[in-house]
């Protein structure tokens, strides 16, 4: 991206991406000196449609991000600040929380709510309003206090930097102005159950990675919340043309998302993994494109590949196709049973099954005058192999 500072890709993809609990924007914190452009980045994409509401932390107390309690009729309730109204008109916009480091811890705690939950007391914002927060290392700023890690928890970790290159070149010509990436939410989720899947694959070779612990050397940390974080952030680079494809490194861009959720050690391992990692295109394996040899596959591997098929399977149930598809899918399962190592694809094979989409496929294949190829496949699948009592299930 051209003339802009190390960091800022990364914070625009985040701005778009769909999170987790389904308003938009994964929280973003950015780490940098002081005076390299982060707040007036973040303020250069406001427009009339999209205000950007810039709160700086050392001058709030607690009651501005959980409402100030007043007595009402009886009840104590919250009035929410003036500040959360900014957003009522356009439902979307950023509210940029400058200065994060110089929140004291009871700022620090009120503020936990606001990030993850986008709620102030019990005034919830917008579901296009992102989170955006801005700090200068602790030991860079006079009195500044350290984050708590629940509050390091609930971000993607961002490094921002304007290099002493770019910073000469936008001098003579300017910086150029920043725009928000395209992201549809129908294809994102899509995208979200690959690298869902490629994430619990690695996880069940490194569990120890599932949880981390925060330390001092670094702001990210493994847990739960930021492995979701990471998964939303993957399937929004995989889109963006930015994501690694088995066997491939992956842009910068990519990692840096990955190592600003999880941490480096989480994020390094993930990348190895994917990079060793032999996961033909799904798509052009159903349509009988490439030859497989499944016995050179490692669990983890088939794992990973039959779960890309199963979700294969599922784009391609109202397409002409669907019957070969499936033919294709049933002969991989023969293979795989006769290697005695049907375990690792068992999961797989319940999502064909509570999709209904063998009996689909034998609906279509009637229509289509594969039924008898069709049936066969079925029986040299589930009643010639161990997955004999399996055909209930799948039928059922």
């Amino acid at each position: 991206m051209a003339m802009m500072p190390k960091g800022a890709e990364e914070l625009l993809i985040a701005l778009q991406t769909p999170s987790p609990k389904g308003h938009l924007g994964i929280p973003a914190l950015l780490w940098g000196a002081p005076g390299e452009g982060k707040s007036s980045f973040v303020e250069s994409l406001r427009r009339d449609d999209f205000p950007v509401v810039t709160l700086i932390a050392s001058i709030h107390d607690p009651t501005d991000f959980s409402g100030l309690p007043v007595h009402l009729d009886g009840q104590v309730r919250f009035a929410p600040p003036e500040w959360t109204f900014a957003f009522d008109e356009t439902g979307q916009g950023i509210l940029f929380l400058d200065e994060l480091t110089t929140a004291p811890p009871s700022v620090q705690a009120a503020l936990l709510r606001v990030i993850l939950e986008r709620k102030v007391g019990f005034r919830p914002l917008p579901k296009g309003v992102r989170v955006v927060a801005a700090a200068n290392p602790p030991d860079q700023v006079v009195g500044g206090w350290e984050l708590s890690p629940p509050l390091r928890n609930r971000f993607v970790h961002i490094r921002w930097e304007l290099s002493g290159e770019i910073y000469q070149k936008a001098l003579r010509e300017g910086f150029g102005q920043p725009s928000l990436p395209a992201i549809d939410p129908n294809a994102h989720a899509e995208a979200e159950k690959f690298w869902r899947t490629m994430v619990e694959v690695f996880l069940r070779r490194h569990s120890h990675l599932a949880k981390t612990n925060p330390s001092d050397e670094e702001y990210a940390f493994a847990s739960p919340r930021t492995w979701d974080f990471a998964i939303a952030l993957m399937a929004s680079c995989d889109l963006l043309g930015k994501a690694p494809k088995p066997g491939q490194k992956g842009s910068e861009v990519f990692l840096n998302l990955v190592e600003g959720c999880v941490g480096k050690g989480a994020a390094v391992a993930f990348a190895h993994f994917l990079q060793t990692l032999r996961l033909p295109d799904p798509d052009e394996v159903l349509d009988g494109k490439i030859p497989l040899d499944l016995k050179s596959f490692r669990d983890d591997e088939l794992y990973a590949f039959f779960s890309a098929l199963a979700a294969a399977l599922v784009r391609r149930q109202t397409q002409p196709n669907f019957v070969d598809a499936m033919l294709v899918f049933l002969e991989l399962t023969e293979q795989v049973s006769h290697d005695g190592r049907i375990d690792t694809i068992f999961v797989s094979l319940q999502q064909v099954a509570k999709g209904k989409l063998l009996q689909q496929a034998i609906n279509a294949a009637n229509l289509m005058g594969q039924l008898t190829k069709l049936q066969q496949a079925i029986v040299r699948t589930f009643e010639e192999t161990p997955l004999k009592e399996f055909v209930d299930t799948m039928l059922g």
